[in-house]
This record gives C-alpha cells, structure tokens and sequence, in this order.
C-alpha cells in the first residue's frame, strides 16, 4: 500500500472515521470540480488540513535530485494545496464531503474554526539533512504550516494517543514557531513533544527536552488502563439505542472523543466496573464524574438483567438526576445490561444538553433519595 493509503487508514483509527474526510474532490457547481488537500479531520472546534507527498524510489538518485522534489513537491505544491483548501473553505457556502463512515457533512460550516495545516512527507535516505530538519513554512496568505516527516508524525500519534492532546501540541508547535522562528528546525521534533509535555514555549527549543518524552513514554507503557479508542470504534456498531437518523450518535461521539487521558482512564474504569456489576447482575449504585477537558458529566448505571423492559425510563431519569447534581451543561447517561454470557452488555446512550437551571422537582427527589455512589469510594474493577 502507499504510503497515502497507509496514512489516511492510521488518521482513520486515530482520529475515527467520523470526523475524517478523505474524499477530496467536490462540485461548487454543476460544471466545476475542485481539488481540496488530501485529507482533512474535523472535530467540533478544530480541523487539520492535511496534504501528503512521497517521494517513490528512484534508482541513481542524487542529493540534488531529492532537494529539487523536496522543494517543488513539499515546499510549493503541498503547501500551495493548503492554500487552496483554505481559499475554499472562506469562498464557498457549501463543500460536500462524505466521511470515511460515508455520511455526507458541509465541510464549509468549519469555516472559522481552528484550522492546523500539515504536510506530512516521506522521502528517502538522499534527501539532504538540511531540508530533513525543516519544520514548518510560513507565508502571508497561508499562515504556518507545519511540516513533518513521516517517522516523526507517526511518533507524534503514538505518543500523545488523544485526538486532544495531538490538536493541543499542533497549538503548541505553532507558538513555538512563531516566538523561536528557525531554532525550532535545530532540534528533533520528539524535542519538540518533549518540550510540549514541560508546557514551555517561552523558552528556547532544545535537545535537552527529550527527556520528557522519554518520561511519558516510560509511564505510558501500558495504555490499557485509559485507552478508550476500542470503545468508540465500535460505538455505532454495538449501541442499541433507538435513532432518528444515522447520524444522531455523533454528539455522544465527539464527546468521547474529546477526552484527555485523564478523562479517559477515569470513564474506562467506571465503564468496566458497570459491566462487570451489570454481569454480576448486582444491584448497584450508579456511578459518575465530569471531563476535566470538556465540563461533560457522565454517568454510568449497572442495572438488573430483570430491569430491562425499564431500561430506557432508568435511563432517562439517572441522565437527568446526574446533570441536575453535577450541574453541568451536558451530561451522557450509559445503563448497562448483562446480555446473559457474563462477557459483554447490552450499553444504551442518553444526551443531554441544555442549560443548567434550579429543579426543585429535581432538587426534591435528590434530597429523599440519594441514588448515586459517592466519588469518595474505590471501585474495584477484576
């Protein structure tokens, strides 16, 4: 597979199929077809435009032959087809693209969001160290536009992991650009996720920020405990909650996938405590918490196998209670039913999100019955 193909699969995985455009053609009209970069992410409030250029193999190649591909292909092209994306994304009221889970979006309602550009490049071992060290190109009309190698990118996702943490360090790279301008090209980009991790843009980029990276590396060994991507893979495949449109389960899932791993360690572990109360088919209480990233509540509620003809009231009534205590804006209520073979359950999703506002209906049935596990306790996950 090329090395596009390959990308376009990890940004797929990385960023989920939801929020990824990899169609890059579309009509403005009947007689005009456009050509947007190769890919684009969108997801809530940000996007990342992203162009892609490999250089194939060529035998008897030279270093001169590699500068001149590098400084055509990734200096002028790429960049000049962000610019372009760009350009479209202010002109034109309507830009439809289908995702890579094939609904179709106006990609132009982006317009105005943080926008990130990136060209991601795969040379060979020809290209002159100089032009390997260069990190970013910047131009009047276009802005900065990172520029990484294919290694380093792929380091990059592995690294930080959530779609938060890689949009927050493409922030962060900017300003490091525009305080330090060419130092930044003087160091290594996992100095660079080194330096992001200290949170110091003020000081000069250094090699002696790698440490840093090797740091969260080393406690990141084992994702496991946080890691929530499975989770929202199978999202729409494995939810069971009544629709009114294909499309409906996306705001559940862009808050999902706006989680730090903070947020997710700590929604992995009451996610795996209701499936195995809800296997258990023990009666519990439900348990919940709010996005450090987000200010989302979440709520997750185990309930008896002989409970679930009122699932969907249960469901409803615990997403509401929890909103109304956690105070929040948003609030995603899960109820969890065993579905009998003590491995899996049967997980409905509920929304809701509206201003928060005095209850004393709400306020009342708290205060008689208290129905949620207090944060205070542990809970113990086998």
């Amino acid at each position: 597979m090329r090395f596009e193909g390959v990308l376009g699969r990890l940004n797929e995985s990385y960023f989920f199929r939801e929020f990824t455009f990899s169609t890059n053609t579309f009509r403005p009209d009947k007689r005009t077809e456009l050509e947007l970069a190769d890919a684009v992410v969108w997801l809530d409030e940000f996007l990342i435009v992203v162009q892609v250029k490999e250089r194939y193999a060529s035998f008897g190649a030279t270093p001169s032959d590699e500068e001149n591909w590098f400084q055509k292909e990734v200096m002028v092209k790429a960049v000049n087809q962000i610019g372009n994306t760009l350009k479209y994304l202010q002109m034109y009221d309507s830009i439809e693209l289908s995702n890579n889970q094939g609904h179709a979006f106006n990609l132009a309602r982006a317009k105005g969001k943080r926008t990130h550009k990136l060209v991601i490049y795969h040379a060979n071992e020809q290209l002159p160290a100089h032009y390997l060290s260069q990190k970013f190109f910047d131009t009047q009309c276009t802005g900065v536009v990172h520029i990484m190698r294919s290694a380093d990118y792929f380091g990059v996702l592995e690294t930080l992991i959530t779609p938060v943490e890689v949009e927050q360090y493409l922030l962060f790279r900017e300003d490091l650009i525009e305080r330090w301008g060419v130092d930044v090209c003087e160091v290594t980009e996992q100095a660079l996720v080194g330096q992001f991790l200290r949170n110091l843009p003020e000081e000069r980029p250094s090699s002696d920020f790698i440490e840093w990276l090797a740091a969260l590396q080393q406690r990141a060994a084992d994702t496991q405990e946080w890691d929530i991507s499975r989770i929202i893979h199978l999202f729409d495949e494995r939810r069971n909650t009544p629709r009114q449109s294909p499309t409906d389960y996306y705001r559940t899932l862009k808050e999902l996938a706006k989680l730090n791993r903070t947020d997710m360690e700590m929604f992995k572990k009451r996610f795996a405590y209701s499936m195995q109360m809800a296997n258990a088919d023990s009666v519990v209480l439900p348990t919940r918490f709010i996005s450090s990233a987000t200010g989302c509540g979440f709520v997750f509620i185990p309930l008896e196998r002989a409970r679930m003809d009122d699932r969907h009231h249960a469901l409803a009534a615990f997403t509401e209670l929890a909103k109304y205590d956690l105070r929040v804006q948003r609030c995603i209520g899960l109820t969890f039913v065993s579905e009998g073979n003590g491995t899996w359950c049967d997980v409905e999703w509920c929304l809701r999100d509206y201003p928060w506002q005095e209850n004393a209906h709400l306020a009342a049935a708290l205060k008689e019955n208290y129905p949620f596990l207090p944060s205070a306790v542990p809970l113990k996950v086998e």
